[in-house]
């Protein structure tokens, strides 16, 4: 029997492309869906996103950005640095509620889901041990050992944080990055520098079949003209960075 988990990160406050995404997913007929964190700050809809997710009965991964909320003075230590960024944090704590939080407040640093009796998948944020130490494409095979301690079963490993996804081989090991749901980049996220903003909203899809193993690694559209608006509406901090994405991406030229 088939088993189909979606994974979705990175989400970002975009209730319009989460709302995409789980559109998508309910055509894909998936037994559960895991989210890697990082879900509120950035967008202008922190509230709809945690609705949705609770909606849909996620299981919920801490990312920095959660870690952060519960920080928001010490957020360069969770790689939230510069004051638009800083003061997403205090935006995004004012518009949520205490039992907001208290959800958040229930994420684990990983899950392990299992897909049949002899494979596992390790979700985590950006590593098992760290929301911020990613597992990118370009990673050394002695990096990958220091970042994640495979036990036998564990076939699978995924994760977000970088918005970038990736699908590698390690050994006899998969690695997958389920990419960004709300905030996409063109290249994995390294401060420095910038990073640059693609309107697509991505997940990830994992299916085992009697042990054979698929995954589809998904990029759709979504509402980003609505999306576009809501943040020009919104007093959000980090508006300035969104309106030179969204210029660059319609083909305004600043003058």
């Amino acid at each position: 029997m088939a088993k189909r988990i979606a994974v979705v990160s990175d989400v970002h406050g975009n209730a319009q492309a989460l709302e995409a995404v789980l559109a998508d997913i309910g055509k894909n007929s998936v037994d559960s869906i895991i989210c890697l964190g990082d879900i509120v700050t950035f967008g202008p809809s922190p509230r709809e996103i945690i609705e949705m997710l609770q909606q849909h009965n996620c299981s919920c991964v801490m990312g920095n950005h959660e870690e952060a909320l519960f920080d928001p003075e010490n957020t360069s230590v969770y790689e939230i640095e510069g004051e638009a960024l800083q003061k997403s944090v205090y935006w995004c704590l004012n518009k949520l509620y205490d039992k907001d939080l208290s959800f958040i407040r229930s994420f684990k640093k990983t899950v392990s889901v299992p897909l049949d009796d002899e494979i596992d998948m390790l979700c985590y944020h950006g590593s098992p041990h760290s929301t911020i130490r990613a597992v990118l494409p370009t990673s050394s095979p002695e990096e990958i050992d220091s970042l994640i301690k495979f036990d036998n079963s564990t076939k699978i490993a995924i994760g977000g944080h970088t918005h970038f996804q990736m699908y590698r081989k390690h050994k006899e090991h998969i690695l997958l990055n389920a990419g960004s749901v709300g905030s996409a980049f063109m290249h994995p996220f390294i401060s420095p520098p910038v990073p640059t903003y693609l309107p697509v909203a991505e997940y990830a899809i994992v299916e085992v079949m009697q042990k054979n193993i698929s995954v589809d690694l998904k990029s759709i559209e979504y509402d980003f003209p609505k999306f576009q608006n809501l943040i020009l509406a919104s007093d959000i901090p980090l508006k300035g960075w969104w309106e030179g994405e969204f210029n660059r991406i319609n083909g305004v030229q600043k003058r």
